[in-house]
């Protein structure tokens, strides 16, 4: 290679390090083989541990189906169930933005039904405080007042005249 206005040595020393650059592969991060095991594993721990809470705290309020807690989305309708929310709160947590004003509604009560302060309801919903609030609410001592859930089928009226 050779570049004007520049000598051999600097010269040589482009071409080394144009040579290194292409060795080194751009997905490796340097830690072990690169497949990003540690990453998962970390997932499925947090995973984990935020569906065995919920489904502690399930059990807590006496949901009719505590092992929900385990599959996405429908864990999501869980904690409107468990917040004795009516249907359409399910709806208004898929949407963007509108789904912190509702989750911080929808686990303030999950607070309350564990007998629990709302705080622990909002630090539910904030990042790493999370961890703190789940397992509080999952694991703490004092048992909820037993309250049965209501049913999930629309009321029917009577008929009147």
């Amino acid at each position: 290679m050779n570049i004007p206005g520049i000598g051999r040595q600097e010269t040589n020393q482009i071409e080394t390090l144009i040579n290194l650059d292409a060795e080194v592969n751009m997905y490796d991060s340097g830690y072990g083989d690169g497949s990003g095991w540690t990453i998962i594993a970390i997932w499925l721990a947090v995973y984990l541990y935020f569906a065995y809470t919920q489904f502690r705290i399930a059990q807590k309020v006496n949901h009719h189906s505590p092992w929900w807690a385990f599959v996405p989305i429908i864990n999501i309708f869980q904690q409107t169930q468990m917040a004795r929310k009516e249907w359409y709160w399910f709806i208004l947590y898929l949407i963007p933005v509108v789904n912190i004003i509702v989750m911080a509604a929808i686990w303030i009560n999950i607070a309350k039904y564990c007998s629990k302060s709302p705080a622990w309801g909002i630090m539910a919903i904030l990042p790493f405080l999370n961890i703190i609030a789940w397992g509080y609410l999952a694991f703490s001592g004092s048992e909820p007042q037993p309250q049965p859930m209501p049913e999930t089928a629309p009321h029917q009226h009577e008929r009147v005249g």
